[in-house]
């Protein structure tokens, strides 16, 4: 039996501490087992300082019929002293008090407060525990009331504790915490489990974790990626992430050592999980954000930093400057490697760009760096298809439009005419190609309504003549869509007609949709806006003079029916180039059509 135990009662109201680390501080449970890593790490790191050349550091974890855990380490130990000041003063650090109040950088928690988490999984929680500045082995013993009891151990009960530990010489001095499972908490309680969250929360850790009696660290990892070869980075990611990826970036910077994987596959940017990112070698997150640049959705990290600031929970850094350093060295080491490979492996920066154009793009926007060295690869959709920059750069003159549906319509024209026209209308193609042409200085320009007199020809003058009186029927019923008719001609000759709107009216089809899907207050604030813009024609159908319909139609008498015709001829423009129909236009259509089926059955 332990001798002189004494009972006491910690200083801080313990259940709305407990209810705060399960429902608030900690995702789940399993964290309990992060503490008790870094407690550990931590009494071997202060064992160091205080035995130069000793380095024997181990944590031993034993467990004992699926319902009782030791987890043991061999460092410093506490006295009698320190037990009452970190045990029962939840939150204070041994680490702050112990080094004169300054948090060293190899230290990793809070004793105190990581302590309590065991009780998310054990309805009591027993610390055996010897200092290397004592001869007294002293049990602790907290339970969920808020109280907790001390004593100091005798011979016999030493030599029980040596029994139900793997190796007698490491309790010359250390801790020993005993948990026992509480209902619910069996699977916490397993080996395989164990050996996951171990492996999961402290692979990184640089000090030996055994499990029961097996010989080899169930925690072994390199200490200096940079030292291994592409082949043996691969094999490693496969291993930690399991999958395979196009290539590994391996990391030493002042802030961060580790490596960045190139997954095989494409992600979405909003994507922030699948890392394995520590601070001081302990796993801290899973997330990317706030340490990783925002473009590094397709980038799998194994990441360690000593030097930056976590939060309470220790699942997330602070920002401060420190962090915006880190950031930076991470961008600029996945820069240098990209940089390499494009002088001395371009096929697999080519095999990178295919999967990963999108987030590649966001880089290239706000780096030129980044920009220089991928333009040549990207892809950008054209009217002669898909090309890269590479291919821009050699084409000479080309337009680009950023609306996709006017993109479309234009692209036959283009083709036939054998010119190009390049579509910004897709993720960061709107910043990219005006900053291709500017700093390659070529003559790609956007695509302005003036700049259609030049794609779309003038009709000789004879020809003019014979159309104005169809244009000015086309004006006339076209009128209450906001469109005026024009006669050009362009290739290729099978398309009758094309509609060209400008900015100004795609914002007012865009507020006149939203408002046929509206009422009330909200309805009446659209008709207010849209009062002063519907009285100008700005958009304009064009009308191909050498179409085989539009010749007939030049040659059609009857108002009525060229009326009809021109209102059927917008509305099929209008589909063609990708453009919604709203209510009244698919109104029109059905009537126009009524009324050609009706003069035909006349006939």
């Amino acid at each position: 039996m332990a001798s002189k135990v004494e009972a006491f009662h910690f200083q801080v109201n313990l259940g709305g501490m407990l209810d705060i680390l399960s429902n608030h501080l900690y995702k789940s449970a399993d964290v309990f087992l992060r503490e008790l890593l870094q407690n550990g790490v931590d009494a071997i790191t202060l064992r160091r300082q205080r035995e130069p050349g000793w380095n024997k550091g181990e944590i031993h974890i034993r467990l004992l019929s699926g319902r009782k855990m030791i987890f043991t380490d061999n460092g410093a130990g506490l006295t009698k002293e320190e037990i009452h000041r970190f045990l029962s003063v939840i939150g204070q650090s041994s680490k702050h008090s112990l080094l004169e109040g300054e948090m060293p950088q190899d230290y990793i928690g809070r004793f105190g407060i990581g302590l309590l988490s065991c009780f998310m999984v054990s309805d009591s929680i027993v610390i055996r525990t010897r200092s290397t500045q004592s001869d007294c082995i002293y049990e602790w013993t907290g339970l969920p009331d808020g109280t907790y009891t001390l004593g100091e151990m005798s011979g016999e009960n030493e030599g029980k504790r040596r029994d139900e530990s793997p190796d007698e010489d490491q309790y010359m001095a250390g801790t020993s915490v005993y948990l026992e499972c509480k209902p619910g908490c069996e699977i916490y309680f397993h080996a395989d489990t164990i050996e996951r969250l171990v492996q999961y929360y402290g692979l990184m850790l640089p000090v030996p974790v055994y499990l029961d009696d097996g010989h080899e660290p169930i925690n072994r990892v390199p200490e200096d990626f940079s030292k291994l070869g592409q082949s043996q980075l691969l094999t490693y990611g496969e291993w930690m992430f399991g999958e395979s990826f196009l290539d590994a970036i391996p990391l030493r910077t002042p802030h961060l050592s580790g490596v960045a994987y190139v997954l095989p596959y494409g992600t979405d940017s909003v994507v922030r999980d699948g890392h394995r990112i520590y601070l001081k070698h302990m796993l801290l997150t899973d997330r990317g954000t706030p340490l990783l640049p925002e473009w590094a959705f397709f980038l799998r990290c194994f990441l360690n930093t000593v030097n930056l600031r976590p939060t309470a929970s220790r699942e997330s850094f602070y920002e401060d400057s420190e962090l915006e350093l880190a950031r930076d060295e991470f961008a600029d080491a996945v820069k240098a490697h990209f940089r390499v490979l494009s002088q001395d492996k371009p096929q697999i920066l080519q095999s990178i760009v295919s999967v990963h154009y999108n987030a590649i793009k966001s880089m290239a926007v706000w780096d030129d760096e980044i920009f220089r060295l991928f333009i040549d690869y990207l892809p950008f959709v054209t009217s002669e298809g898909e090309m890269t920059g590479s291919a821009l750069k050699r084409y000479g003159e080309a337009f680009y439009v950023y609306d996709t549906s006017r993109f479309g319509q234009l692209k036959p024209v283009f083709n036939a005419q054998n010119r190009l026209l390049i579509c910004t209308g897709y993720t960061q193609d709107d910043q990219l190609i005006p900053k291709l042409a500017d700093m390659f200085w070529l003559p790609i320009t956007p695509l302005h309504e003036e700049d259609m007199s030049d794609v779309l020809k003038e009709v000789p003058m004879e020809g003019r003549l014979l159309a104005s009186g169809l244009i000015e029927i086309f004006g006339r019923s076209l009128r209450e869509f906001d469109c005026r008719a024009e006669m050009r001609h362009f290739h290729p000759i099978d398309l009758p007609a094309l509609y060209f709107l400008s900015d100004d009216v795609r914002f007012v089809r865009q507020v006149q949709e939203v408002r046929e899907h509206s009422s009330g207050v909200f309805s009446d604030a659209l008709a207010s806006l849209l009062a002063g813009a519907e009285d100008k024609p700005l958009a304009t159908l064009y009308l191909n003079y050498y179409n085989p319909l539009v010749q007939r139609l030049l040659h059609i008498q009857k108002k009525e029916t060229l009326e009809s015709v021109a209102k059927i001829l917008y509305v099929q423009a209008l589909a063609a180039g990708g453009h919604s129909l709203h209510r009244g236009e698919l109104k029109a259509l059905g009537k126009e059509l009524l009324y050609l089926v009706e003069c035909t059955d006349k006939n």
